[in-house]
């Protein structure tokens, strides 16, 4: 090997790609139509993005209609579709990415029999989790089975955001900037029964008795945010609404018309500050303040406050970080009886903010003190020196971040989609001009946003220094690469910034003789991306100097990755150390090449973190659970709003929670664990 110019050895490694099997991306529109009582029949209505390109139809099954129920027969009629279209695929070496299906199928068969629930035995939810295809349920109105297939896709491809890959669904924001989950749910992912599989029995019946409560009561909530997509508070909100929608459970979510000029001082003199990790020259400016204010004051009165807009008519409102504070004075002035809940996603210095009172941090919080505190409950990560010693911990509760067992960044991949999303990646890579993965070989991989916190410069230098000690020892095919990925996010300026830097730091001379072996790539929002990346990892880092409570852990984790991470925020919550995992001191980058090397020396020890991190994980941190936790705190604080009138209002009003068990900083899981009497382990 040529040696570079300080002597170490230059690895030339190869890429050994092939194109030829890829699969071609299509959509499919599907209808199925019942004829005599007794005989199904299927359409599919090919389409390649711009228009349809075939056709098929043909009958499905002859049904025995004298021993089959009317309902036995349609779920033998999808699944009977489902083989079809996924033989179909295998077939024509398809990757489908959209399953658009007719409205019509069935309704028509079942009008006269009493009401059944489709959805729960419709096989809508397996075309995403067997075959990765996004399925809507379209309403159409065409006369033939083949009218309705041509339809249904025609319009499902018109909802999908032209990035590639081609099954990103556009985000729907609509009337008051309400997010439209699922364009108002008819993406059909997942079905009520796919969620209950994910926690015990108990669990289930418990959060069925918090359902039932919370839709007696006829409650209205609104959660509130910066933006639709990007970062883990969207992602939690769409799986939130997702399954609460499922159970009939109604409640309203609304994000800020963007303004850049607003979100640079939101992510660099809000965000960035509290954290402790801007620059100590950084500071907000009464220009600033007065831009942020301006700015809330607008969005209020634009798209909230009117008689039947969300601020006057909601019993709970939410509030995500402080980029949405700003609009709580107008709650309180305009719907005084209204409890508001603040719920901080990030990891506030409080240790800065109290020793240090005249430091930017200090000087940030008392700013957003002045709307903060007058919300009714102030919800962190389970960290106390997350929480401010201004903020009353009479009025304060813990609840961990938390991720979604059935999306796109957490369901099983086969191997087929897999190797789909590896020639994507590599597409990415390839048009935006850097290296490509050598899916051949092992790599290392770190899922993050490129931020300031997450300690990206430190996962690079770990990365040489592994493998200067990795030199002479491995084989090229087996000497690992660095993938350093994530998505942007709209509230995020610092993305561009961090990571010209880091290029920067890979382009230099120090890195040369390796720089052809690090991926630093910022990915299209597709979140079975960075399922496959992390999936098919050897390791994950997550070298966070500054974390709340990092849900790409948890994700690593059940995915039977072994982490090592920084002890930083929440962080050292979820891994079990030494078992699943890693922990490893800020800044501690020799510490972390060492753990590198010493799970690439010994599979056995990486196969037994594994298999512990699969096990270890527990429902606490999925979506079931946080759902349960804020069912338990909206029924909470409203448990006695017709008889008890609401004082002052916020976190510095001592009655506020008298007749409630929430407060006195403890997690709201163990809250209704007491209330609900629950027992599972």
């Amino acid at each position: 090997m040529p040696p570079n110019p300080d002597g170490v050895p230059i690895r030339r490694t190869s890429r050994r790609f092939s194109i030829a099997h890829v699969p071609v991306a299509v959509y499919l529109g599907i209808d199925i139509e019942f004829r005599d009582n007794c005989t199904s029949y299927y359409s599919i209505s090919v389409h390649d993005g711009m228009y349809s390109t075939d056709y098929y139809e043909g009958e499905l099954i002859r049904h025995d209609s004298e021993k089959l129920s009317k309902k036995e027969i349609i779920v033998e009629a999808f699944t009977r579709l489902h083989e079809i279209v996924e033989v179909y695929a295998l077939a024509q070496n398809f990757k489908i990415q959209l399953i658009a299906c007719s409205r019509d199928i069935a309704v028509e068969y079942l009008e006269d029999t009493d009401f059944v629930d489709i959805e729960e035995f419709s096989t809508m939810s397996e075309y995403w989790r067997q075959l990765d295809a996004l399925p809507f349920r379209v309403e159409t109105h065409g006369d033939t089975s083949d009218e309705r297939a041509s339809a249904a896709v025609r319009k499902a491809v018109m909802w999908l955001s032209p990035n590639y890959p081609g099954n990103l669904p556009r985000i729907s924001v609509g009337f008051r900037h309400e997010v439209e989950v699922d364009f108002n749910h008819i993406i059909h992912m997942v079905k009520n029964s796919d969620y209950e599989a994910t926690v015990c029995k108990e669990t289930w019946d418990v959060f069925q008795k918090m359902c039932d409560t919370y839709k007696r009561k006829k409650l209205s909530v609104s959660f509130f945010n910066s933006t639709p997509q990007g970062g883990g508070v969207a992602l939690m909100r769409h799986a939130l609404l997702r399954l609460l929608h499922l159970n009939g459970v109604k409640v309203h979510w609304y994000v800020a018309r963007p303004k850049p000029e607003v979100f640079d001082i939101t992510k660099r003199k809000f965000h960035n500050v509290l954290q402790g990790v801007a620059d100590p020259s950084i500071r907000l400016s009464e220009d600033d303040k007065q831009v942020f204010i301006d700015w809330s004051d607008e969005n209020a009165k634009r798209f909230w406050l009117d008689d039947k807009g969300p601020i006057k008519n909601s019993d709970v409102i939410v509030i995500d970080d402080p980029q949405l504070s700003g609009i709580i004075p107008h709650i309180r002035e305009h719907a005084p009886d209204t409890k508001i809940i603040f719920r901080s996603h990030i990891e506030i210095r409080a240790d800065l903010i109290k020793n240090y009172p005249t430091s930017p941090t200090a000087e940030t919080w008392n700013f957003l003190w002045k709307f903060i505190k007058q919300a009714d409950l102030f919800v962190a990560h389970p960290i106390k020196n997350f929480v401010p010693d201004a903020v009353p911990a009479r009025n304060v509760v813990l609840l961990p971040a938390a991720t979604d067992r059935l999306d796109g960044l957490n369901k099983p991949l086969t191997a087929w989609c897999s190797t789909y999303y590896q020639s994507v990646f590599n597409r990415v890579c390839v048009d935006f001009g850097l290296n490509e993965v050598d899916w051949y070989r092992p790599y290392i991989v770190q899922v993050a946003r490129f931020d300031p916190s997450k300690g990206i410069p430190d996962v690079l230098e770990a990365y040489r220094i592994l493998r200067h000690k990795m030199d002479g020892e491995f084989e090229d095919i087996t000497t690992p690469q660095l993938v350093i990925c994530g998505h942007g996010s709209v509230d995020d300026p610092d993305g561009t910034v961090i990571f010209e830097q880091i290029q920067g730091i890979i382009q230099s001379k120090k890195f040369s003789h390796i720089s052809s072996d690090i991926i630093a790539v910022r990915l299209p929002a597709s979140d079975q991306l960075l399922n496959m990346i992390m999936r098919g990892a050897y390791v994950a880092l997550q070298l966070s100097h500054r974390e709340g409570f990092e849900v790409k852990v948890t994700e690593a984790l059940e995915k039977g990755i072994p982490v090592i991470a920084y002890e930083a925020g929440g962080i050292p919550l979820q891994i079990k150390r030494n078992e699943n995992g890693f922990l490893v001191p800020i800044g501690d980058i020799e510490g972390v090449a060492s753990k590198l090397l010493e799970l690439f020396q010994n599979p056995d020890l990486r196969e037994k973190m594994s298999q512990a991190g699969k096990t270890g994980v527990t429902e606490e941190y999925f979506t079931v659970w946080n759902a349960m936790s804020w069912l338990h705190m909206i029924l909470e604080l409203t448990k006695d709003q017709d008889t008890t009138p609401h004082k002052d209002g916020g976190l510095d009003d001592l009655t506020i929670l008298e007749n409630t068990d929430l407060g006195n900083a403890r997690k709201v899981s163990e809250l209704w664990r007491e209330k609900y009497n629950y027992k599972q382990n």
